[in-house]
């Protein structure tokens, strides 16, 4: 990774809308949680818009730091404690899990759309420069793609996991997610990532399937693909 990166006002920015879009996950998580009964987590503050509220010390900071450290993007991720007892039933809890994802989808479409061939408003050329609003739009719609299926591998703590241990008897849940267990299981799986090319190739490859699912064309798949690189990695 160049270190010239850091000096981007390119990068910034989209580290900027990555913390948004980490709240607007969180936020997903929460509201949909309230609607399935959990009343306290709007007395407990869940329900804003305030990233102070999300910060959590593996997610927020000690896995930034070793991603930073191995070479990688240090984008911060969050939490949001929902008191799930409360929730009337599994699929709610089910929901809950899942709200998170599908808020990253939306706002992948966001990003995307107005770059759609189509429908969009703004359309890229071979040699464009990598500048401005649509490479940050680019890079943002590459996160938050990636972000979804990352996010739904069933691999305790993410969203995917989330989703199945809703059907779980309580002990069993409460092994997976004792503080130790996702400790170590988050730094496996990043380390996973960093070691296994394979496994982001076959999650590019996913989501550049729903890319041109979508109706997006090979130039405009290739402008998303040349932003994600040159705004992250500096390549």
């Amino acid at each position: 990774m160049d270190s010239r990166v850091y000096t981007s006002p390119l990068f910034w920015s989209v580290l900027i809308g990555w913390i948004l879009s980490v709240v607007l996950h969180e936020f997903a998580h929460g509201i949909v949680a309230y609607w399935g009964g959990d009343y306290t987590i709007k007395e407990r503050g869940g329900l804003t818009l305030n990233p102070l509220q999300y910060i959590h010390p593996v997610y927020s900071i000690l896995l930034p730091v070793i991603f930073l450290m191995m070479g990688g993007v240090p984008l911060p991720g969050g939490a949001t404690f929902i008191r799930r007892d409360l929730l009337r039933s599994h699929w709610w809890d089910a929901a809950c899990s899942l709200a998170g994802p599908a808020m990253n989808f939306l706002l992948f479409l966001a990003c995307a759309l107005p770059m759609h061939p189509r429908w969009g408003w703004i359309h890229p050329m071979p040699g464009d420069p990598i500048e401005g609003a649509p490479a940050v739009l680019a890079t943002m719609a590459m996160l938050q793609l990636l972000s979804v299926f990352l996010n739904l591998l069933p691999i305790p703590p993410l969203d995917g996991f989330q989703t199945i241990a809703a059907f779980m008897d309580e002990r069993t849940r409460a092994t997976f997610f004792s503080q130790q267990v996702i400790t170590m299981s988050t730094i496996v799986l990043f380390f996973v990532l960093c070691r296994t090319p394979f496994l982001i190739q076959k999650i590019h490859l996913m989501s550049h399937n729903v890319m041109v699912g979508l109706g997006f064309d090979s130039l405009t798949l290739h402008y998303f693909g040349r932003a994600f690189n040159s705004t992250l990695f500096g390549s």
